[in-house]
């Protein structure tokens, strides 16, 4: 049992999903879109996984000092999700996501279950035979309205981990690709059973609440900035 403790590591990068043609119109947004996707090609995410829980965290990286400035890498390391840490147990499939908000820190219990539709559709990715699943989330817009996205996961049953990036879980095997309405998650590496020598964190600190409720929070903040800053 002690060998299944051993920690895997995999390192996923990400690409632009969203349609840059559909943003033809505005010549500003278009050039804005192109740099953010550049910048998109240097951030990396870091999925640490045994057989008791997984952490999902964007991998920080020194940056000079017009970087820091620039609104399109920070759209670039946002975009898609991916910030604060994503934590999975597999025991009880909790899935948590501590993250920081108008600098409060919170914790979040991810309440909603997602209902995998698993097809028989299927495509190589390095050695691994990955198969298609989908699943439909929501988020909350910037306007205060619930939207709906598609996902769409392949995963290897190669590898017998239900882990994944952000808080996507749940497969009969590890997610090597994920599909988002903004980007797609897809690996650039992964190390099986490399060490038992640490253990994945647990986070613990922050404002507790469900994903409903933090869901909530944003509805009545978006509303409320809405009757305050009314668009003409």
């Amino acid at each position: 049992s002690y060998s299944q403790s051993r920690i895997s590591k995999l390192v996923y990068k990400k690409k632009n999903n969203i349609d840059v043609a559909s943003k033809k119109k505005n010549k500003a947004m278009e050039m804005f879109l192109k740099e953010t996707f550049a910048h998109m090609k240097k951030v990396e995410y870091v999925l640490l996984f045994n057989d008791k829980a997984s952490s999902f965290k964007r991998v920080r990286k020194m940056r000079n000092d017009l970087d820091k400035k620039l609104l399109s890498v920070k759209v670039s390391e946002v975009l898609g999700g991916g910030e604060g840490i994503y934590y999975t147990e597999r025991k009880t499939k909790k899935s948590y996501h501590q993250t920081e908000f108008e600098s409060e820190l919170y914790l979040i219990e991810i309440d909603k279950k997602l209902d995998w539709n698993l097809t028989q559709e299927k495509k190589k990715i390095g050695k691994y035979v990955c198969y298609k699943a989908t699943t439909e989330d929501t988020s909350i817009g910037s306007s205060g309205s619930v939207l709906k996205k598609k996902i769409i996961a392949w995963y290897t049953p190669e590898i017998p981990f239900g882990y994944g990036p952000l808080k996507y879980h749940g497969l009969p095997g590890l997610i090597l690709e994920l599909e988002n309405d903004q980007v797609i998650y897809y690996t650039k590496e992964i190390q099986l059973h490399l060490t038992d020598k640490i253990d994945i964190e647990k986070p613990w600190k922050g404002i507790r609440l469900t994903r409903t409720e933090f869901d909530q929070t944003m509805m009545g903040l978006a509303k409320d900035l809405r009757k305050r800053h009314p668009r003409n």
